[in-house]
């Protein structure tokens, strides 16, 4: 097993960083700010979604069956992170210049996923309607039955999401493995402005905040299609973004070719991982489907929630993964060592403020996205988000340590950390069924929360990651919480005065706002006066944002 614990080099407080850590940096900016473009377009969507369909049954099912495919490829099929086992064969080609293996490898792969997908849709289509059933058993005369049937259609139209999903995930792999972040981070952004257009056209024909026993069929097929639409649209440009780096994906027997078959073993693990994760978030959904509106709430909480991960823990893995892949492909251990330690570290930095501001101003954010239909559930999606809040240094610590199994080409660990934190998360979230209301959702989503704060503890530490007072990460996590906890303070101070002297929505959007960056400021400089190496480190990065990124060495090519 590697040890990784932190006490190989490091950035001193004040020095310059190596070209490696200012290029990984420069890469996750580059994939942060194109991901924040998409989140918050993505943001606007699900609070669209509220807003047209509100608090109703209708918006519980259209958020559920729309998470179908997600769920589908995400979970059971493993999703991106089964596509990541491809990033380090993909770049041994790609060393060599040879783009005809490359693309063979990928489309292979990509035929043998959709292959996969062919299998494991038709079970959604059964589950999926007989989920919903259940879980609104309770909910007044008529709802279930409604449900059910509104679920089987809208099911149906958005479930070949899930070949798209698997083009956008071979696509992306084919461009990171080229240090090419910048479109596969942005063109998310397209699916989710067409599928704002398609809720727009749907306010328009029916209005909005009818319950799901009051619509017609033609009504769910415009739902349903044209969110399907907007993921082809998505799709198709991820596959121009990998063809303009001369990889071409078609359709290839993929289980015919040796590379795909090994991939496609060490991705068994990987998808029960995945299918794990998915499971925790299944539940969740079915359980919050008790509460009139709660899954609308529950996932606007999310999206929130994912989105510090996908503007930094997500760049970071995916930009420290072909540098640590080569490391270790070449056993040069120590700078594998300090390359993960540094990213662990920087997921924190980056992370940890928007856990704080979560807590401390959900209730301001639950008002502002509130809007429409949803005007009056900003209880329970601030309850949701504050409870979720802490899980996001969880999440982010347990991705980029993910990634970094996956560069030694372990797949196993993850998995079996994932068990744990499975089991702990749906243990506590069953606490839910003896509540109700935000309450219920509360306890939801901190089970969740509980989940992964345990499952990172654990990956760490099979990971032989130590947090020893003299380590360069204790340090790291140390100065990052004592900034966390200054800032808090203010931000809750700012944010409600000036929320009480501002009147209407806009006046809340503007406190949050004035609260938001009051915390960021502080926070920023809490670490310059500590002389904080993740500061030095970003900034290089971005003064440097135009340095090329480096080669993949020539050995990691050699067998």
């Amino acid at each position: 097993m590697v040890s990784v614990n932190g006490d190989g080099p490091r950035i001193a407080a004040g020095t310059a960083p190596s070209s490696e850590d200012v290029a990984t940096t420069r890469d996750s900016v580059t994939v942060a700010v194109w991901t924040a473009v998409s989140r918050v377009t993505g943001l606007l969507r699900v609070a669209v979604v509220g807003a047209v369909l509100g608090a109703t049954y209708l918006g519980n099912t259209y958020q559920f069956t729309n998470s179908v495919p997600n769920l589908v490829y995400y979970g059971l099929l493993g999703g991106s992170l089964v596509s990541s086992l491809l990033v380090p064969l993909l770049v041994r080609h790609l060393a060599t210049g040879d783009l005809a293996a490359t693309a063979r490898l990928a489309s292979g792969f990509l035929g043998a996923t959709i292959a996969a997908a062919l299998i494991a849709v038709p079970v959604a289509v059964v589950v999926v309607p007989l989920v919903l059933r259940l879980s609104s058993s309770s909910a007044p005369a008529g709802i279930s039955g409604a449900q059910a049937s509104a679920a089987t259609l809208l099911v149906a139209l958005l479930v070949p999401q899930v070949v798209a999903y698997a083009v956008i995930a071979c696509s992306a792999a084919v461009m990171n493995a080229q240090h090419r972040f910048a479109l596969t981070a942005a063109a998310p952004a397209l699916e989710n402005i067409g599928s704002i257009a398609v809720l727009a056209v749907v306010w328009f024909r029916y209005g909005s905040g009818r319950e799901i026993t009051h619509v017609s069929n033609e009504e769910l097929l415009i739902l349903g299609g044209g969110t399907t639409a907007a993921v082809a649209v998505h799709a198709a440009v991820q596959w121009w973004g990998a063809r303009g780096t001369g990889v071409r994906l078609s359709l290839r027997p993929g289980w015919r070719d040796p590379e795909v078959r090994t991939v496609l073993r060490r991705a068994g693990v990987a998808i029960l991982q995945a299918g794990l994760w998915t499971a925790q978030i299944v539940v969740m959904l079915a359980l919050a489907n008790r509460v009139p509106g709660g899954v609308v709430a529950v996932l606007i909480a999310m999206n929130f929630f994912f989105l510090p991960i996908a503007l930094a823990a997500t760049p970071i893995a995916l930009s420290t993964l072909p540098r640590l892949a080569a490391h270790a492909h070449e056993q040069r251990w120590p700078e594998f060592q300090d390359a993960l330690t540094r990213a662990i570290a920087l997921a924190v930095f980056a992370t940890a403020p928007a856990a704080v501001g979560y807590v401390v101003l959900s209730g301001q954010l639950g008002r502002v996205v509130s809007f429409g239909s949803m005007s009056h559930s900003g209880p329970l999606i601030a309850a949701s988000l504050a409870a979720v809040a802490v899980g996001v240094l969880g999440t982010a610590t347990f991705m980029v340590a993910t990634y970094a199994c996956y560069a030694r080409e372990d797949a196993e660990t993850p998995l079996r950390v994932m068990v744990v934190q499975a089991c702990i998360a749906i243990s506590a979230m069953a606490m839910s069924l003896f509540a109700s209301g935000r309450a219920a959702l509360a306890l939801l989503t901190g089970g969740l929360a509980a989940g992964t704060l345990v499952g990172a503890a654990l990956l760490l530490h099979r990971l032989d990651v130590t947090v020893h007072r003299a380590s360069p990460l204790a340090s790291s996590l140390a100065r990052t919480g004592w900034c966390s906890l200054a800032m808090a303070l203010p931000t809750w101070v700012v944010g409600h005065l000036t929320a009480d002297s501002l009147a209407g929505r806009t006046g809340q959007f503007i406190a949050l706002i004035l609260a938001a960056a009051t915390g960021a400021v502080l926070y920023g400089l809490g670490h310059w006066l500590t002389r904080s190496p993740e500061l030095t480190l970003l900034r290089h990065s971005i003064l440097r944002r135009h340095t090329p990124a480096p080669a993949v060495p020539a050995a990691v090519v050699q067998q």
